[in-house]
C-alpha cells in the first residue's frame, strides 16, 4: 500500500466519523452536555481531517506528472466533500448553540457556554494555525530539496564538461609534442643527408682534380 493510499482511506474514515457526529449532534441540540461533546468531537476530527489534506497534497506534489494528475484531481474532490462537512456542522452547531442559550436556567450558564465555546474556537484556531504552518514548512523544504537536486546535476554536468575538455587539451598537447618532435628529427635526418651529399660532392670534385 501506497503513501497515498494510506492516506486516501484515513480520510474516508474521519469523514464518515464527522458525519456519523453531526447526524447525532442534530439530535441533541437541546441536550447542552451531549452537544458540547459533540462539538468538540467534530472540530478535533475536521482539524484532522485538514492536517490530513495538506499530507496528501505534498505527496502528491512527489509524483510523476501522470500520477500527480489522478491524485490532485481526486485530493480536488476531497476538500470539496470536507467543505461540505465543515457547512453541516456550522449549520447544527449554530442550532445547537442557540437552542442551549435559550434552555440554560441563568445567566451563569449562558455565560459558562459561551465561554467555553469561546475557548473552542480559540483552540480550533491555534490548531490549524500550526497546522498550516507544518504544511508550509514542508512546502519549502520540498521546493529547497527539488532546487539542491536541480543544482546538483548542474554541478555535475559542469564537472563532466571540464572533465571532457581537459581530456582533448591533453590529447592535443601530446599530438603537438609528438609533431615537434618529428619536426626535430626530421630537420636532423636532411642535415645529415646533406652534410653527406656535400661530401660526396667534395671527393668527387677532389678525385677528379687529381687524375688530371
Amino acid at each position: 500500500m501506497s503513501i497515498f493510499e494510506a492516506y486516501d482511506q484515513e480520510f474516508n474514515a474521519l469523514s464518515q466519523d464527522i458525519g456519523k457526529n453531526i447526524s447525532e449532534l442534530r439530535t441533541y441540540t437541546t441536550n447542552p452536555d451531549k452537544s458540547v461533546t459533540l462539538i468538540r468531537q467534530v472540530d478535533a476530527l475536521l482539524s484532522q481531517a485538514a492536517e490530513l489534506m495538506k499530507q496528501m497534497e505534498v505527496e502528491v506534489r512527489s509524483q510523476d506528472p501522470a500520477t500527480r494528475k489522478v491524485l490532485s484531481d481526486k485530493v480536488a474532490q476531497y476538500k470539496r466533500s470536507l467543505g461540505s462537512l465543515k457547512s453541516d456542522f456550522e449549520i447544527v452547531r449554530s442550532e445547537a448553540q442557540k437552542s442551549n442559550l435559550v434552555g440554560s436556567k441563568s445567566a451563569a450558564d449562558r455565560q459558562r457556554m459561551l465561554n467555553t465555546n469561546d475557548k473552542i474556537a480559540s483552540q480550533n484556531e491555534k490548531i490549524l494555525n500550526a497546522t498550516r504552518t507544518v504544511a508550509d514548512t514542508e512546502n519549502v523544504a520540498i521546493e529547497i530539496t527539488q532546487e539542491l537536486g536541480r543544482n546538483r546535476e548542474k554541478i555535475t554536468s559542469a564537472h563532466e564538461k571540464v572533465r571532457e575538455f581537459a581530456g582533448v587539451t591533453d590529447t592535443a598537447r601530446r599530438l603537438l609534442h609528438s609533431m615537434s618532435r618529428r619536426e626535430v628529427q626530421q630537420k636532423f635526418i636532411i642535415g645529415f643527408v646533406a652534410l653527406i651529399l656535400i661530401a660526396a660532392i667534395i671527393i668527387v670534385i677532389y678525385f677528379t682534380m687529381v687524375k688530371k
